[in-house]
């Protein structure tokens, strides 16, 4: 189950549909018995950004939800696995929250995800905070603040060394670009940004 849950969360980077991960999650959920875990958590975090991606976002937001209830429940010998494959420590319920609702267009809800994983974040995940901060960036496109949103994922991919750029990253940057308007588009940062990050 935890295989599929880290298939299901990667379904979202990798370029496969929303219904496609979310119809993997649906079917293998029942299996965990609502029982909390591991990858019961994960498989209702990729769930959520995918409903996300899908433009489902009372969905997305109901899931994400009912993801915080799950982390409640887990033990500390899994909240405590910070960097492992195996635990499910905050950091990751933050940033999926972070996901869900910069997606959704709740700002508030969002920078709080955003600070408190940012906080969370040990220093070796530098990827990650990267990824969180890009959220910040496609909200503000969402928003209307196109220049300052373009901006802010410009200077996050530089500052972020290029030994770190990965697919994971790069997805989340076209979110960036995909957040922004086709009347915006004919800004240079836009076109650099899709440059950076084309597939």
């Amino acid at each position: 189950m935890l295989t599929r849950a880290w298939d299901v969360v990667n379904g979202c980077y990798d370029g496969r549909a929303p219904t496609t991960v979310i119809a993997l999650a649906d079917q293998v959920l029942p299996l965990t018995d609502g029982t909390p875990s591991a990858a019961t958590c994960g498989l209702l975090a990729g769930r959520a950004q995918a409903l996300s991606l899908g433009g489902r976002h009372a969905e997305a937001v109901a899931c994400v939800r009912a993801l915080a209830d799950r982390v409640e429940e887990l033990p500390a010998t899994v909240t405590a696995e910070v960097e492992s494959l195996w635990g499910w420590p905050e950091h990751r319920l933050r940033h999926t929250e972070s996901w869900v609702y910069a997606h959704a267009g709740d700002q508030h809800a969002a920078e709080a995800a955003q600070h408190r994983a940012l906080e969370l974040y040990p220093p070796s995940q530098q990827r990650l905070r990267t990824q969180v901060q890009l959220h910040q960036a496609a909200a503000l496109c969402r928003n209307g603040y196109i220049p300052d949103g373009l901006r802010l994922a410009a200077d996050l991919l530089d500052q972020l060394p290029a030994e770190q750029h990965n697919e994971l990253v790069r997805a989340v940057a076209r979110q960036v670009a995909a957040a922004v308007p086709d009347a915006e588009r004919h800004r240079p940062v836009y076109g650099e940004l899709v440059e950076r990050v084309r597939v």
